[in-house]
């Protein structure tokens, strides 16, 4: 019983509701896709209109004042998507919060520190072994993204606040907390890969979407698997943490370093990987972490929604324009 509709006396009008549902959700996660592309593409307007203030007022601005100015761009810029999210899906006709932030559930929080870690430190290599080709094959055209953090004081502690526990928060909130959270009510598994696939198409560049995407089918199995949005923002945090260390190791001894520092990061979380695999087996082998989905729409009606929602597919269409065009104009200019 949900307000004052008996659910289970007419299959059809469960299916028939239940697909009016599915074309909303997936409307939302669509617009927020593009509203997030839209707002991440404008946070260089205000960083650009400070500065010419600045500089017009002879301001001598320093690398603090300009690592502040970026973060509030970048939580601008995931704000947006997130609260339009909320508001288009309107209030939840389920007792689950949008945004689980109790404690996890116990047992699964070191193991998914160490198999998150592990696989999103090989998907990195294959990822740079894809850039590696990539660049040689056509040089200068593939933009890459890097973490720019100073080497020092406090520009060096708000710059990795910027690059490493901003985008674990608010990263999280959107793609684990409204995207996963509300596709849940259609199966923990469409809602993982859902929101796996919304977090690999945000990342817009070529060598991001290997990581992306395995980070983003974990920290969801995770997600669900513990019940709590912290343990995906507390490993996100972390893998963040760790790339930024090794782009400030380059920064500060060069390339040889950098390589030392890159490797034994690698080890210790491969490491950790296997470490966490043996824990979560012993621990959860006779026991279900992702329920199956037992609500009135078929696999066919959830595959048809997610290839018939027009905001949605006018998203993943600029995403990939977006992420791919770069490559396809170099290679159209050689």
């Amino acid at each position: 019983m949900e307000g004052d509709i008996l659910w289970g006396v007419d299959p059809e009008r469960d299916r028939r509701l239940g697909r009016s549902a599915l074309t909303r959700y997936l409307s939302a996660v669509g617009l927020a896709m593009l509203l997030f592309l839209l707002a991440a593409r404008s946070t260089s307007l205000p960083v650009s209109l400070v500065r010419w203030y600045w500089q017009g007022h002879g301001i001598q601005a320093g690398d603090s004042a300009i690592q502040l100015v970026n973060m509030a761009s970048y939580i601008f810029s995931l704000l947006v998507p997130l609260l339009f999210f909320v508001l288009f899906q309107g209030p939840r006709k389920t007792k689950a919060p949008l945004f689980p932030l109790g404690l996890p559930r116990r047992g699964v929080l070191f193991p998914a520190l160490g198999i998150c870690l592990g696989a999103c430190s090989l998907s990195n290599y294959f990822s740079n072994w894809i850039s590696l080709l990539i660049q040689r094959a056509l040089p200068d055209v593939m933009p890459v993204y890097r973490a720019d953090i100073p080497a020092q004081g406090a520009p060096m502690l708000l710059g990795l606040i910027s690059a490493a526990v901003l985008p674990a928060i608010f990263e999280e909130l959107l793609f684990r907390g409204a995207i996963l959270q509300g596709a849940r009510p259609f199966g923990d598994g469409f809602a993982i890969l859902v929101s796996a696939l919304a977090f690999t198409l945000c990342h817009t560049t070529v060598p991001q979407l290997a990581p992306a995407l395995a980070a983003g089918l974990l920290f969801g199995f995770f997600t669900v698997a513990s019940g709590s949005l912290l343990v995906p923002i507390l490993i996100h945090c972390c893998y963040n943490l760790l790339a930024s260390a090794v782009e400030l190791a380059g920064t500060v001894g060069g390339p040889s370093l950098q390589r030392t520092v890159s490797l034994s990061i690698s080890g210790g979380s491969l490491l950790l990987c296997l470490a966490g695999c043996v824990l979560l087996y012993l621990r959860f082998r006779e026991k279900t972490l992702v329920r199956e989905y037992r609500g009135p729409l078929t696999t066919g009606d959830r595959i048809t929604g997610l290839v018939t929602s027009l905001p949605l597919l006018a998203a993943v269409g600029m995403l990939c324009w977006t992420t791919w065009e770069p490559l396809l104009k170099g290679a159209a200019g050689r």
